[in-house]
């Protein structure tokens, strides 16, 4: 909604919140305020901060990119905004962050997309061999791509996203195969080059570790 306080419009934006905050972009005033807020308070709010300054949203486009699954992603940061969402599209990250600081929500955002990646590849395969997986965790693993605890957990090294998706696709598949003893002639039907899928994953592996 938006109000008028002292002949200029603002937008009123209700937050869970008991304080109110001001932001002021151009050509957009913005206050965000408790649910149950009154006039006469945001009144006197205004006037108590009718010298704060403007704050310009930045767009900027990192020299480098992220790299997820052997794919180049070019990261733009919008700066200085009221949201923290990040979206990807056509191989690119927008990054929207409320300061100018946005390293740790962008480790937190991929650690998110390759749990999900796994997510999709483990779920693909628990329909084709008809079995359950229990918890899919995230962890540097120094020695080898995947661990395999009780109760159908697997903890998978954060060295899977230096692999190509369709080397993911085939982790996914050797974790629970590992894990329900799947019988050798099932796997060579699914993956009869997989003696050579073996070795791409032992290269990959070792390639990542020395890049780190």
């Amino acid at each position: 909604m938006q109000i008028e306080i002292a002949g200029k419009n603002y937008q009123i934006i209700t937050t869970d919140s008991k304080e109110i905050r001001l932001e002021q972009h151009p050509g957009i005033a913005r206050i965000f305020a408790p649910v149950d807020f009154e006039i006469s308070t945001l009144e006197q709010f205004i006037k108590n901060n009718k010298n704060s300054r403007t704050v310009s949203e930045e767009v900027e486009y990192q020299e480098h990119p992220v790299r997820l699954f052997q794919q180049n992603y070019l990261l733009k940061l919008i700066k200085n905004t009221t949201s923290n969402k990040i979206l990807v599209k056509n191989r690119t990250i927008t990054l929207y962050c409320k300061g100018t600081t946005y390293q740790k929500q962008l480790h937190d955002w991929q650690k998110q997309f390759i749990l999900q990646q796994l997510a999709d590849e483990i779920g693909y395969w628990e329909e084709k061999l008809n079995v359950l997986v229990g918890k899919i965790k995230l962890r540097a693993l120094p020695k080898s791509l995947y661990s395999l605890q009780a109760e159908n957990n697997i903890t998978f090294s954060t060295s899977v996203t230096c692999l190509s998706v369709s080397e993911l696709h085939y982790l996914a598949f050797k974790a629970i195969s590992s894990q329900i003893s799947l019988d050798p002639k099932i796997r060579t039907t699914y993956f009869p080059d997989q003696q050579q899928l073996e070795h791409q994953l032992a290269y990959t592996l070792k390639t990542c570790q020395q890049s780190h």
